[in-house]
């Protein structure tokens, strides 16, 4: 038994496609499908029939050249002239395109068109509907597959952004015939939660066939007429669905859906740490100005004139200060003559002034003497001179006359 290893079962393959002429040269019909441009100008997308789907490349250079660039989008019917190419270190196998005649449209992409065409007349898609959604909800429903990278994705990039926001599932399925009114049904319920302030309803890339349910009525007008705000995060960037239309806002893909619905909790950190950083300024700024104005008016109506004032009554002060100090001065002065006067009065009425020219005085039993009849003989008496007191004894009196 020979056992290939899979570098030698693809170059096998390889080998054995490329001896066939036919191969390199072929034609296929079908509908263009999962359609993505690349910023290069290079375009990927699937060719699928019903039972059937190959990976098809259209570089930017055959697109410029056979007219086909904006000429593409899903659901045309295409024929093209293809070389197969196998890519060995993957093995997976696809069509280049080098030419492509567009035909008739896919019966899916007539009846998007025809369904569009009618509710936009019906006005499911007006922007006067359209609801704002909350700024930084609590809650928010989630209309998906409970088992779908969908729900992953959203939880992650929420987690990431805000930890605190709770989600509620309203599980659904996002593929196939009978998914759409189940889809209609979970807005519903989503809708009637007293909790919910946001749905997110959406689900994963695929064909226009997989993505097919979100063009069901019963979904659009589910979304129409939600009370809830609502985003639609159905397939990648490139896919559009009539739900995508109804919804209030549209996130490119469900990671986009869940960035547009949760309010990054260190952004918002940030703008209140400005905002707190702006208010601090500009309260500082209009203290100091109004500080200034305040020092102005002051001056004009109070400083200046008070200023003026007070060197005019400090001139009065200084003046008045002057004549009290003269007055006091004067006063003092005529005080102290007066002082002088009187002392000298006072020293010519001290009975021992006399006794400083000779005079002495004479007491008995401390009464003057006065006359010879104040005293007798034998009598003790006191005679008080400049510089002492001399004691004496009468022993004879001898009166005038």
């Amino acid at each position: 038994m020979d056992v290939f290893s899979v570098t030698r079962l693809n170059s096998l393959i390889k080998r054995v496609l490329e001896r066939e002429y036919i191969l390199k040269n072929c034609y296929v019909a079908g509908t263009i499908s999962n359609l993505k441009r690349h910023s290069t100008g290079h375009y990927y997308f699937s060719l699928k029939d019903e039972d059937a789907s190959v990976d098809v490349a259209l570089w930017a250079g055959t697109a410029q050249k056979k007219g086909l660039v904006n000429a593409l989008e899903n659901g045309l019917f295409v024929t093209m002239r293809a070389t197969i190419n196998f890519y060995e270190k993957t093995g997976r196998l696809s069509l280049i395109c080098n030419d492509m005649e567009i035909g008739q449209k896919s019966p899916y992409q007539l009846e998007y068109e025809a369904l569009k065409k009618e509710l936009t007349a019906l006005g499911y898609f007006d922007d006067l509907h359209k609801q704002p959604l909350p700024v930084m909800p609590t809650c928010i429903g989630l209309v998906t597959s409970e088992s779908g990278a969908v729900l992953h994705d959203i939880l992650h990039v929420a987690a990431q952004r805000n930890p605190w926001v709770q989600f509620k599932l309203f599980a659904v399925p996002v593929q196939g015939d009978k998914a759409g009114p189940i889809i209609a049904k979970g807005i519903e319920r989503a809708d009637r939660d007293k909790a919910v302030e946001l749905i997110i309803v959406g689900r994963g890339g695929g064909s226009m066939e997989d993505l097919w349910c979100f063009n069901d009525r019963a979904v659009v007008e589910a979304v129409y007429h939600c009370q809830t705000p609502i985003v639609s995060a159905v397939g990648h960037e490139t896919d559009y669905t009539l739900c995508d239309f109804a919804a209030d806002v549209r996130g490119a893909t469900p990671s986009h859906a869940a960035e547009l619905s949760v309010y990054p909790v260190a952004l918002l950190w940030q703008q209140l740490k400005d905002k707190e950083q702006y208010l601090h300024q500009f309260m500082k700024q209009t203290l100091e100005s109004k500080k200034q104005d305040l020092q102005a008016i002051f001056n004009r109506k109070l400083g200046i004139p008070a200023l003026t004032l007070i060197h005019k009554e400090s001139g009065k002060l200084t003046a008045l200060q002057h004549q009290l100090t003269s007055s006091i001065t004067n006063r003092i002065g005529q005080k102290q003559n007066d002082i002088a006067l009187l002392a000298k009065q006072l020293e010519l009425l001290n009975p021992l002034h006399v006794l400083v020219k000779g005079y002495t005085k004479v007491e008995h039993k401390g009464r003057p003497i006065r006359t010879t009849r104040d005293v007798s003989v034998g009598d003790s008496i006191d005679i008080t001179m400049q510089d002492g007191t001399l004691e004496a004894v009468i022993k004879e009196i001898h009166t005038n006359g």
